[in-house]
C-alpha cells in the first residue's frame, strides 16, 4: 500500500498564499500519520513543485512575506514532501498509451491513473472534487475505485488497519472538534481493554453522539441509555477520588454489556473510562 500526492487537486483554486498554507493543515496531518509507518511510501510526480496554487503562483514560487511562523512551518513541511524522492513517474506502472477517464477528463499520465492501476490511494489538497471520497476512473469498460484522502479522519476510517496507529489516537483524530473529547480517557480503562469488534461498537456509538441534533435528543435515545451515574454509596462509587469531585458523571451503553463513563463540560462530553461487563454500571 502506498499513497500518491494528487497534483490534480492543485489547480490554482486558492485566492492567496496564506489561504493555501492554511488549507494544508489536514493533508499535512495525514502525511504525519503515514510517516509513522516507515514501510509506507508517499509518491509524487517529479515536477510536483510546479503545481498551481493561485492563478499566478506555483508551489516553487510561493511568496512568504508576512506569513506567520505557523504557516511557514506548513510550507517547510510541504517542501520536504515536494522536493524529495520517491517519484512514481520515473517508472510509471500504468500504460500511458491507454486512456484513463475520470469525470469526463483524460487523466492518463497523472497520479489518478497511476493510483488506479496500482490500487493505491491519493492524498489530495483542499479541492471540492477530491475531498474525502472515492473516485471512479475508467479504462474503457474497466472501472477503478480510487480513494481520495484529504482529512486524517477519513484516512483512519479507510486505512487504520494498515497504519501504525493505536486506537486512542484514532479516537482523538476521529472526534476532534466534535462534542466528544477522548483526551482524558484513562489507559487502565481505555480502548486497550476492548476486542476489535467491541472497539467498532464504541465508534458506532460515539458517532451517534456526534450526529444527534442536541444533548436533549441524546437523552431521549433509548439505545444510548445516557444518564447520570448514581452509585448508592461511596463504597460503590468508581469515581470517588478528588480528581472527579463535583463532577456529574454520566454513563452510556455501547452494546448489551459494554458501558462508557464521562462528564459534560459545556457542549463537550469528556470520555473517562470504559467497562466490559457492566458490573460497575449495575451499582449506579
Amino acid at each position: 500500500m502506498e499513497f500518491l500526492l494528487n497534483e490534480r487537486s492543485l489547480h490554482g483554486q486558492f485566492e492567496s498564499t496564506e489561504d493555501f498554507l492554511k488549507s494544508l493543515v489536514p493533508v499535512m496531518k495525514c502525511i504525519e500519520i503515514i510517516r509513522r509507518s516507515s514501510d509506507i511510501g508517499i509518491y509524487k510526480i517529479q515536477n510536483f513543485h510546479e503545481c498551481q496554487i493561485t492563478g499566478k503562483l506555483k508551489i516553487c514560487n510561493l511568496k512568504l512575506n508576512g506569513v506567520s511562523d505557523e504557516l511557514l512551518r506548513f510550507k517547510l513541511s510541504l517542501d520536504q514532501e515536494a522536493y524529495k524522492e520517491p517519484y512514481w513517474d520515473r517508472e510509471s506502472v500504468h500504460d500511458v498509451s491507454q486512456e484513463f477517464i475520470w469525470n469526463g477528463e483524460d487523466v492518463t499520465a497523472t497520479s489518478l491513473a497511476e493510483a488506479a492501476v496500482t490500487k493505491n490511494a491519493l492524498l489530495s489538497f483542499a479541492s471540492d472534487s477530491f475531498y474525502d471520497c472515492v473516485l471512479s476512473i475508467y479504462r474503457r469498460e474497466e472501472k477503478f475505485n480510487v480513494p481520495s484522502i484529504h482529512t486524517p479522519k477519513y484516512l483512519l476510517e479507510k486505512f487504520h488497519d494498515i497504519l501504525n496507529v493505536d486506537e486512542k489516537y484514532i479516537l482523538l483524530i476521529r472526534y476532534e472538534g466534535t462534542r466528544i473529547d477522548c483526551s482524558m480517557l484513562e489507559s487502565a480503562y481505555g480502548v486497550s481493554i476492548l476486542e476489535k469488534d467491541e472497539f467498532s461498537e464504541l465508534l458506532s456509538t460515539l458517532d451517534k453522539f456526534v450526529n444527534h441534533e442536541s444533548w436533549e435528543s441524546i437523552g431521549r435515545d433509548d439505545g444510548l441509555e445516557f444518564k447520570k451515574y448514581s452509585p448508592p454509596s461511596a463504597k460503590h462509587n468508581w469515581f470517588s477520588g478528588i480528581r472527579y469531585k463535583n463532577k456529574t458523571i454520566m454513563k452510556f451503553r455501547f452494546s448489551k454489556v459494554l458501558r462508557g463513563f464521562g462528564y459534560r463540560t459545556g457542549d463537550r462530553f469528556k470520555l473517562l473510562r470504559l467497562e466490559r461487563d457492566h458490573k460497575i454500571s449495575d451499582h449506579g
